[in-house]
């Protein structure tokens, strides 16, 4: 009903995401359809819809863009009927449907000839058909993930023949991806802009020069958990592809000699370095002094940086707005004073720093009044100052999260009615905070709050008025049954 008034009242709709709506029928996409001829992009991911919503899809004949992400009632015979319709369309994403096959993308390819963009990551395994048809597309196919697939080099030489106009491939989590097939791959398609070989264990430096030997024009690359790579390999990126922009090198165990190198790329703008035990203040003063233009960095579990690596990061790098220091243990409220002069900061996540109190808080938030979403779970010392400082100052704050932190029933219910933007709040385990502090809180953040994380055991004890009420309101709560149990920072 909610989207037979939509469609009624917009009959010149042009964009509709509705995924995850999944009491969303055949019904409801079949009346989109008839009332909304305009429509160019639609997303029904996660819908429990069958192929028959995709007969009625396939008579849109503006339509470019479809996402169909993990809807598990669609198979071949849904994308062959997709394919008699108009010739319109340009990305498709498939990913994670199950009941999908090769020939199904294959019959797809076939009845639109202009696709641009192709997902299908998770979703089927790589047949001949698919592959013969994908050629088809050399003109003007410019992305392709397949993520999660079985692949072998014969393969990524097919499509680095049948795909020269490849701007973006996505390998995350492939089977099969070796030097030698990262080598023909990218030998022919001198164009690609982004390469994703998250987990793919088996490439070596020698993957990285083939990329930086053919793709000089590179802006992303992904290397999670690539630990076969190391500073050699990411000299001669560094070097090679000068308007490298994002690097995800999560679990690689590099060094600080990667970062000096890394340090050439003045045009990045995103780093994550997560899992970086080797990686040093000395490190960071490299990405500080030569990447001013960075906006993201992650620094989770980089367990040897401490507060001189935050001063020399608060000093080059004054653009980030993201920045995680999860488990970075050496980090203090010395180090936590110097980010305060990251004015453009929204995301901060500070988890398990057990060396951190309400004054590092403080010294962040009186700064950063940009801050979006902040986490402080497990920061044991941090107590109500903390959050008197965030109720003053964070008044952009929409998500936080604080448990296990030293706060009292009245630091919460001054928090959670000062902050009138905050949405999401996640306080499991706040041993000092009475079942009347917690009502109290709760009832002064009615109306605003959207999502709540909160311990099972205080379901039973908290008044059902408030309960409904906040559910009346929009409120979506989690209940969790976790044991209190104290981590030391690792």
């Amino acid at each position: 009903m909610g989207l037979a008034k939509v469609a009624v009242g917009c009959p010149r709709l042009e964009n509709l995401s509705f995924k995850w709506c999944r009491e969303i029928s055949d019904i409801g996409v079949d009346l989109l359809v008839k009332k909304c001829r305009e429509l160019r992009s639609l997303d029904i991911s996660y819908l429990k819809v069958s192929n028959e919503s995709l007969r009625s899809i396939s008579t849109l004949e503006k339509l470019e863009e479809l996402a169909m992400v993990a809807c598990s009632c669609i198979d071949d015979e849904g994308l062959e009927l997709l394919s008699r319709g108009s010739n319109s369309l340009q990305s498709v994403d498939v990913s994670r449907c199950d009941h999908v096959t090769s020939q199904g993308l294959a019959s797809l390819i076939d009845g639109h000839s202009f696709l641009q963009k192709l997902y299908a990551a998770d979703s089927l395994h790589i047949g001949q058909d698919f592959l013969s048809k994908l050629v088809t597309l050399k003109a003007t196919l410019a992305v392709l993930r397949l993520d999660g697939f079985e692949v072998s080099s014969s393969l990524l030489s097919a499509i680095g023949e049948g795909c020269t106009n490849l701007v973006e491939i996505g390998l995350s989590k492939c089977n099969g991806v070796t030097d030698e097939g990262i080598s023909s791959l990218v030998a022919c398609c001198s164009y690609l802009r982004t390469i994703d070989l998250t987990c793919c264990n088996l490439v070596t430096n020698n993957s990285l020069d083939s990329i930086a030997d053919n793709c000089k024009l590179l802006e992303c690359l992904r290397l999670e958990s690539c630990s076969s790579i190391n500073e050699k390999g990411l000299e001669r990126i560094a070097s090679c592809c000068p308007n490298l922009k994002e690097i995800d090198l999560t679990d690689c165990g590099v060094n600080d000699e990667a970062l000096h190198h890394l340090a050439k790329c003045s045009e990045l703008l995103i780093l994550k370095l997560g899992l970086s035990s080797s990686i040093s203040d000395k490190g960071l003063g490299f990405i500080s002094s030569k990447c001013g233009k960075l906006i993201e960095l992650d620094l989770y579990r980089c367990s040897s940086i401490t507060d001189d690596g935050l001063a020399a990061l608060a000093n080059g790098c004054k653009k980030i707005k993201l920045l995680n220091l999860c488990y970075c243990n050496k980090i203090t409220d010395s180090g936590l004073s110097h980010l305060g002069a990251l004015e453009e900061l929204t995301n901060l996540e500070l988890r398990c720093l057990v060396r951190i109190t309400g004054i590092g808080i403080s010294s962040v938030v009186t700064g950063c009044k940009s801050l979006v979403e902040l986490d402080l779970k497990r920061c044991y010392s941090v107590d109500d100052s903390g959050l008197w400082a965030l109720a003053r100052y964070a008044l952009n704050l929409r998500q936080l999260t604080i448990s296990y932190c030293q706060v009292t029933g009245l630091g919460l219910c001054h928090l959670l009615s000062s902050l009138r933007c905050l949405q999401d709040v996640k306080m499991v385990h706040l041993s000092w905070v009475s079942i009347e502090g917690f009502e109290m809180a709760l009832r002064a953040a009615c109306g605003r709050l959207k999502k709540l994380k909160i311990l099972s055991g205080l379901k039973t004890v908290l008044s059902p008025d408030l309960l409904q009420l906040l559910q009346a309101c929009g409120c979506r709560i989690r209940w969790v049954n976790k044991p209190l149990v104290y981590k030391d920072a690792i």
